[in-house]
């Protein structure tokens, strides 16, 4: 039985979104084919949050594993926020250049 409460969710190495998946609807009230090819920042990172969580997007992609599990706010279609603890891992070409991150994020409050 899949959690009712989790997301998956890929991005790209500018943040576009790429995969938006598993229970990211029931959760956000977005539907994949709202938020594909959109910046992850621009659509669900509160304003306030923006700079740290993107500081943190990018110590991931450069070698930083410490942020392999990050908790921070999700803006939802209806501007409501919700608290995610995100598990990432990064995703590497065959050079070892990373390309993507795919993220499994667990909602934390209802």
């Amino acid at each position: 039985m899949e959690n009712k409460n989790v997301i998956y969710l890929t991005l790209d190495t500018k943040a576009t979104i790429t995969e938006f998946k598993g229970q990211a609807f029931a959760v956000s009230g977005y539907i994949d084919n709202e938020v594909v090819g959109k910046n992850w920042f621009e659509v669900f990172i509160p304003d306030a949050d923006q700079k740290e969580v993107f500081n943190v997007f990018n110590s991931f992609l450069n070698g930083n594993i410490s942020f392999w599990e990050h908790e921070n706010a999700l803006r939802c279609k209806d501007g409501e926020l919700c608290l995610i603890r995100w598990k990432n891992s990064l995703r590497r070409d065959s050079n070892n250049i990373p390309i993507a991150v795919f993220c499994e994020g667990t909602l934390l409050q209802d």
